[in-house]
């Protein structure tokens, strides 16, 4: 029997689970083919074993063999492991899988955002002289490069939720929220350029009786507080590892909000504390601290820098490669006045970021 599942190395944990009930049923897998998708199995008897699906290395780890696990069927990196034991404490490894969907949904994130800002409106335009010159009108050349994009962003979509998916198994990002009581909420724009006042005015909300219970976008949630102190650290770190966020729970830190993004990582993190106590911080170095403000500056300009180079270079493709006045009540003409305004809000948020990055490390330096 042959099987093709689609994008099944986006749905590592629904793959598994469904290898493993076709194993039940009697149909063991002989191969898999990674271009083709196609998934060949064998009839035998029914067989309850643990499937587990490994990127990587093409031979088994000592270790896993020692746990039983045997390899059912690979094709180049990929192995599909399986397991008897009923109580298996050792589970492959899941870093490379991880790195492999990080590097994907990136990927198709760039080309779906190129694809917009340069090839979709000229393909659109063209479509629409063709049928200015046409005795009839045709959908196809207006329709299709709608179609072509949106299966990509569903796509693009697709990637990035496995990739979530595996940042919560491996990094351990979620966010417990607690309470049902009575919550206010507050809107902070640009919170993450000024991470240090972003922290005062968090204790600032805890001194007046409000604790932070989550964050979405700039919306700050907050609920009647439960303990007497808290502090909080509003970081950046531009990669992180699986070790980052279990590190510091286990010292005793509450992760509060995190960007879900291992790349141009935020994070928000609370801890309470005793009267008398010394009250806990990530770093009481101020030169350390410097450094982590520096590390946060640069790659927000460096962010900031690059959309505008995107938004410039749209401009250009819009304005030189078609001959018409700049500001024109047409498709083109709306789209030239979006990237202005886009433009005109980067270089807002690209002077905000300076000034903030100024106002962090005067904050700095008299704490």
């Amino acid at each position: 029997m042959k099987k093709m599942r689609w994008l099944w190395s986006y749905r590592i944990d629904s793959t598994e689970k469904w290898l493993e009930d076709l194993m039940n049923k009697g149909f063991h897998l002989k191969s898999l083919n990674r271009f083709s998708r196609v998934f060949t199995f064998d009839q035998g008897d029914s067989i309850k074993k643990k499937v587990r699906i490994h990127y990587g290395e093409k031979t088994i780890a000592p270790q896993l063999s020692s746990a039983g696990w045997e390899s059912m069927a690979n094709s180049g990196k990929w192995q599909v492991l399986t397991n008897e034991g009923q109580d298996v404490s050792i589970f492959p490894n899941r870093d490379q899988l991880f790195k492999r969907t990080r590097i994907h949904a990136y990927l198709y994130f760039l080309i779906s955002t190129f694809y917009l800002t340069s090839y979709l409106s000229f393909i659109l335009l063209f479509g629409l002289i063709l049928n200015i010159f046409s005795e009839t009108f045709k959908i196809g050349p207006l329709l299709l490069p709608v179609i072509i994009y949106t299966g990509l962003v569903a796509l693009t979509i697709f990637v990035f939720r496995a990739y979530r998916t595996f940042e919560k198994q491996i990094l351990g990002t979620d966010v417990i929220k607690k309470s049902r009581t009575k919550k206010i909420r507050k809107i902070r724009p640009a919170w993450m350029y000024e991470p240090l006042r972003t922290t005062i005015w968090l204790e600032e909300m805890a001194e007046r009786g409000y604790e932070l219970e989550s964050v979405f976008a700039t919306i700050f949630t907050f609920r009647p507080k439960e303990k007497n102190n808290i502090t909080y650290e509003v970081t950046f770190e531009p990669k992180v590892n699986a070790n980052y966020f279990q590190f510091h729970k286990d010292v005793g830190w509450e992760l509060k909000y995190t960007s879900n993004i291992t790349w141009l990582n935020y994070t928000i993190w609370g801890m309470s504390y005793e009267e008398g106590e010394e009250k806990p911080a990530f770093s009481y170095d101020e030169l350390e601290r410097r450094k982590v403000a520096k590390k946060a500056f640069f790659m927000n300009c460096g962010m900031s820098v690059f959309i505008l180079l995107i938004c410039a270079q749209s401009i250009y493709m819009n304005t030189v490669t078609i001959d018409r006045p700049f500001l024109d009540w047409s498709y083109m003409g709306v789209i030239r006045i979006m990237l202005v305004v886009m433009s005109v809000f980067w270089i807002f948020m690209f002077v905000r970021i300076v000034l903030g990055y100024r106002k962090e490390l005067k904050l700095i330096s008299g704490a």
